[in-house]
């Protein structure tokens, strides 16, 4: 490249330079470019620990978390738990949240930002407010579309926007809300290893009973008691489904024990038993198209110190509540002696677990 090339390509980078910078400062005053680079919140960082409450909006509803003598909980599942890396996330992720670069501030151009107000026709947009014990707001965004960075030249981010401020931003962080109680809720309940089960029972309606057993840990496959005579399983681990009937359940729903009236004639029953002395029982009952399931743990003469600390645990945090959880897991655990045997005629030795048996008829509802 010549010198004289060279000097004229210089001039045309910087006329280049300075026509986009005219074009920032044309769109955006002085102290909007300003604020670019600075936290979004100022001073919130200090004050994380007075937020008690957690409001947020949009389209389809609100919800609230709040946080009481037992830590953070969702107002609207009656105080249930909920997460608290789902808290970190809303409180500490929106006050480290930095504006990184003024977009629109044309309210016509919002919703390609999904930074339109949350009342506004088909809003995408999400509303998250902060309190203070006395009611006060310490921060209050409106939350827009996320930017992904598929690239090390790009950074990812989300356009974010302050209620009743026409500027919006392209704001650098990670934080989020959601109206969803999912998001925010604990969801596990239960979690026995099927490697843990020394036994389990079923209890229909009907009073159909189904028992598994193992004799040691190191036995391999469960023994199905009282087995009819003739009778063949569909195969030889087909008993270990309801070993691991309460490995890993999840509720989607939960409510006060005392709005779900366990009695009737359409009652399931479950226990499971574990070697080290652990006992868990589960009521089953159909309400309204749904579901519900209530636990309680106790614990064998000889239970060890572990199995013990267990069964306090579980009492704790699941004494006074009623869970819907999965309709597969809710087949496992009631499941009938009829759903782990060949159907007669067949004589595949190696026919695989299925579920058809396993309907939910006899709580006379549907599949949820």
């Amino acid at each position: 490249m010549t010198p004289q090339t060279f000097r004229k390509l210089l001039v045309v980078t910087v006329l280049a330079a300075a026509a986009a910078l005219f074009s920032v400062f044309g769109r955006f005053d002085s102290a909007t470019i300003e604020q670019a680079g600075v936290p979004m919140f100022p001073g919130l960082g200090d004050r994380v620990g007075e937020v008690t409450e957690i409001h947020v909006r949009d389209g389809k509803g609100t919800l609230t978390v709040r946080r009481g003598e037992k830590g953070w909980a969702l107002d609207d599942k009656d105080g249930y738990p909920v997460r608290d890396d789902r808290v970190r996330t809303a409180i500490i992720g929106l006050a480290e949240l930095a504006l990184n670069e003024p977009k629109t501030r044309l309210p016509e151009r919002y919703t390609s930002l999904q930074v339109e107000d949350v009342e506004a026709d088909k809003s995408k947009s999400v509303e998250l407010l902060l309190r203070n014990e006395d009611g006060n707001d310490l921060a209050n965004v409106i939350i827009g579309r996320r930017k992904f960075s598929y690239t090390d030249l790009a950074e990812g981010g989300i356009y974010v926007r302050r209620p009743g401020e026409d500027q919006s931003w392209f704001a650098t962080g990670e934080f989020g809300a959601r109206t969803d109680p999912l998001y925010w809720l604990q969801t596990r309940i239960i979690d026995v290893p099927r490697e843990d089960v020394a036994a389990m029972v079923t209890v229909q309606p009907d009073g159909a009973r189904l028992a598994i057993s193992k004799a040691s840990p190191d036995t391999k496959l469960f023994t199905v008691a009282d087995l009819p005579e003739g009778a063949k399983l569909r195969s030889a681990d087909a008993p270990d489904h309801l070993g691991a009937a309460m490995d890993g359940l999840d509720l989607v729903d939960v409510a006060p024990v005392d709005e779900i009236d366990f009695s009737g004639d359409n009652l399931a029953h479950a226990r499971a038993k574990t070697f080290g002395g652990l006992i868990i029982d589960v009521d089953m009952v159909g309400k309204e198209g749904k579901i519900w399931a209530r636990f309680a743990a106790s614990t064998e003469a000889q239970a060890t110190a572990e199995a013990a600390r267990q069964s306090q645990d579980i009492n704790a945090r699941l004494s006074g509540w009623a869970f819907q959880i999965k309709d597969y897991q809710i087949r496992n655990l009631r499941m009938p002696l009829k759903a782990l045997l060949k159907p007669e005629g067949e004589d595949d030795e190696d026919d695989e677990y299925e579920g058809e048996f396993m309907d939910l008829g006899d709580f006379g509802i549907t599949p949820q």
